[in-house]
């Protein structure tokens, strides 16, 4: 997907899960294309050469350190956007702990392991539509853009719960969509897949190298195995996203897109 290099120029973005993977392919992209990107992360060094890359271009990125499990956190970053920019346009929810690590439904030995993996997947969207949905409701606009999970669609064996709260993220984007559309607000999803360059692929590369039998690894092969196209990649999200911070996509609100490479064909 291409667009013009001024096309979000002057748009104010905050971006978590910023220093890696998708969020940080998210952060260079708008920056390239004009924004000033505020983002979040806890890899400082990872931020620094981040920053560089952007620099130069019609945009800026800068970086504020936080945690995507921490309300507060999100809060900062939001303020921070503001206080650089004046307002704050797109708010872009990405990244996530890595624990707990996907495990079978009958690995987990108590509701509380349930829930522990539901809510660690689950609470980062929800700070993030907690700190960004008061101002942009003061702005009267707003996009907001929830990364999630294709397994919320298609089971997929130790995602049990992982797709449980996705399925809450998607059906969070319709409903948010329906009831902050009067203050001028979009909110939409992207459900993603197994994506190279990313903490969770590089964590399957290392243990299919030290010949783990891990059901997540027979999971991941079988994935490489069954896109009809090929493994997504951080690039192919950003694309998305930065479709969904442009004016093209004005007229689009409470929609979940699948990008899979052809992995899978959710039927909503």
């Amino acid at each position: 997907m291409s667009a013009p290099a001024g096309e979000l120029a002057g748009l104010s973005v905050a971006v978590t899960g910023g220093t890696k993977g998708i969020g940080r392919a998210v952060v260079r992209t708008l920056a390239a294309r004009g924004a000033r990107v505020a983002f979040q992360g806890r890899d400082a060094d990872a931020a620094a050469t981040l920053i560089e890359e952007c620099a130069g271009g019609p945009g800026e990125a800068f970086f504020v350190a936080g945690d995507v499990g921490s309300f507060a956190d999100a809060q900062a970053l939001v303020a921070a956007a503001c206080a650089r920019c004046g307002r704050l346009d797109v708010y872009v929810s990405s990244g996530g702990p890595r624990e707990p690590s996907p495990r079978l439904f009958t690995d987990m030995a108590t509701p509380g392991d349930s829930l522990a993996m539901i809510e660690s997947r689950l609470l980062p969207r929800l700070n993030g539509l907690h700190a960004a949905v008061p101002r942009m409701r003061e702005q009267g606009y707003g996009k907001i853009v929830l990364l999630t999970t294709d397994a919320a669609r298609t089971p997929t064996p130790s995602e049990s719960m992982i797709g449980a709260a996705g399925a809450v993220v998607i059906f969070l984007t319709r409903a948010l969509a329906k009831e902050l559309a009067g203050h001028g607000i979009r909110v939409n999803a992207v459900a993603t897949t197994i994506t190279s360059g990313t903490p969770p692929y590089d964590a399957y590369l290392a243990a299919k190298a030290a010949n783990s039998d891990e059901v997540l690894v027979k999971a991941f092969t079988k994935a490489h195995a069954k896109a009809s196209f090929r493994i997504n990649t951080p690039q192919d999200i950003a694309d998305y996203v930065l479709f969904l911070a442009s004016p093209a996509s004005d007229q689009i609100s409470g929609a979940t897109m699948s990008i899979n490479g052809g992995l899978s064909f959710p039927s909503y």
